[in-house]
């Protein structure tokens, strides 16, 4: 028994930790009953399609500044909004219903998710508890300072803009749906210089700020499941952390799907 212990204490301390088998692992977890709310990913393009519609849309306003007004523009700014509104038209229709699926049942929805999330991290918890302490710490403070560079970088780029959300983008819609109705080569010459620089540069910043966005949300959570495992580490006894890998590695050798 005692053999064996040490043996399993140098295959554990064998094994190397990476934020890609974290990831991996993050990835692999079910959703659980929130899973509804998660975008699916042939919706997710045709956002970023419209996003580009609406930059398209947009391009005349700017061109018109520094060009002769001509009608390839205002053809251009009409195929922006029609592209912008049947590109997001999917996604908005789907939002509404799992609006109206989701609001009746939220508390009920809720609680069958914190349990769901609860045994979901206990499992990633024990996975991460087989690995040393020593790795744990030291990508739980790569994870951390990379989360507040990134923070510095964003604010020093867009001024804390990603605050607002998707306004920006809303904003720059409004700049290029206000003139739909009456879009032609006057409408398109009347359109102030300082709107025609702002609308793409406010979804431009949008993306940037998204893009950003989701990787400090990517290193606040690496950093919460790597402090949380090594709350629970620093209080169970080694031999405790050699029973639960034991029982990890019974629960995978035991799943069917699993290789042999």
């Amino acid at each position: 028994m005692i053999i064996a212990t040490q043996a399993l204490d140098m295959e554990i301390q064998a094994q190397a930790l990476s934020f890609t088998a974290l990831e991996a692992r993050l990835r692999d977890m079910p959703g659980g009953p929130a899973s509804i709310l998660k975008t699916p990913s042939w919706i997710r393009w045709l956002n970023v399609a419209g996003t580009v519609a609406v930059g398209v849309g947009l391009l005349p306003f700017l061109l018109v500044q520094f060009l002769t007004p001509q009608m390839w523009m205002v053809h251009m700014a009409q195929v922006g909004v029609g592209s912008a509104w049947l590109l997001y038209g999917p996604g908005m229709a789907r939002g509404v219903y799992v609006m109206a699926l989701e609001f009746w049942r939220w508390r009920v929805k809720l609680v069958e998710q914190s349990d769901h999330d609860l045994a979901q991290f206990q499992a990633l918890r024990a996975w991460l508890l087989t690995f040393p302490l020593e790795a744990l710490e030291e990508h739980r403070n790569f994870a951390r300072r990379a989360h507040g560079r990134l923070g510095s970088k964003l604010v020093l780029l867009t001024g804390g803009i990603e605050r607002v959300g998707i306004l920006p983008v809303l904003v720059a819609g409004f700049f290029l749906l206000r003139e739909v109705d009456g879009l032609g080569i006057e409408s398109l010459a009347n359109v102030p210089l300082w709107q025609a620089v702002l609308a793409p540069f406010l979804v431009i910043t949008w993306f940037i700020c998204v893009m950003a966005m989701r990787r400090r949300l990517a290193h606040e959570l690496y950093d919460w499941v790597l402090t949380d495992a090594l709350e629970h580490g620093a209080k169970a006894p080694a031999s405790t952390r050699v029973a639960e890998c034991c029982e990890c590695r019974v629960i995978k050798s035991s799943d069917p799907t699993s290789e042999p």
